[in-house]
């Protein structure tokens, strides 16, 4: 029974907690960075103005190690 108790109870914190992450303020760069600089598979977005109207860089990170490329795309403004 208490360990019932004690998964409920973590488990109603953890819900507690999901819509301040799906809520989080998206961060936006000024410039690209370098290559290599990125994680692979990290997101960032960078507003450099080379995106039309309304849009940002999205880029994926990639591996130099690997070989895997940096993806780079214009998206709709996440916010």
């Amino acid at each position: 029974m208490k360990m019932r108790t004690h998964i409920v109870a973590t488990m109603l914190g953890l819900a507690a907690c999901l819509p301040s992450v799906c809520q989080a303020k998206v961060e936006y760069l000024k410039e690209e960075p370098p290559k290599g600089a990125i994680p692979l598979g990290k997101i960032v977005y960078v507003d450099d103005g080379t995106c039309p109207s309304g849009e940002v860089k999205e880029i994926t990170g990639g591996s130099l190690q690997r070989s895997i490329p940096r993806q780079v795309r214009c998206v709709k403004r996440p916010d």
